[in-house]
């Protein structure tokens, strides 16, 4: 899997994993222009994936062996609230900046391509 690919699949997975406190929270995503989004805010947004990441790392087993539907609905609502605790914790990020910036960066080559690259460079260190 390129990262590229891995990006969209960790931001599909976000989205799904964020979609049900967020449409409680607003009736409109937030916005931010591509070019309009800075490296502080790229590395943020990083921090912020790789701990959302370990958010879902941690539940999906979870939620997978779950006796039966209720239960599996409790631990969704539970990953949900944990995954937006882990951006909220993160410094320079909240859940807005998070979804402004996924959506641009599903938009904008080019901002899609500086965090797939930032992401690369933290796994490497």
């Amino acid at each position: 899997m390129t990262l590229r690919t891995r990006l969209a699949t960790i931001l599909s997975a976000t989205a799904l994993a964020l979609a049900t406190p967020l449409a409680a929270q607003q009736t409109e995503p937030p916005q931010i222009a591509a070019e309009d989004v800075t490296e502080t805010q790229i590395d943020a947004f990083v921090d912020a994936i790789l701990a959302v990441e370990a958010v879902r790392a941690d539940y999906t087993p979870q939620i997978e062996s779950a006796e039966d539907e209720a239960a599996q609905q409790a631990l969704v609502q539970e990953a949900n609230q944990a995954a937006v605790a882990a951006v909220d914790d993160v410094e320079n990020m909240d859940i807005d900046s998070y979804i402004a910036i996924a959506n641009a960066a599903g938009e904008n080559e080019a901002l899609n391509e500086k965090i797939v690259a930032r992401i690369g460079e933290v796994r490497e260190q």
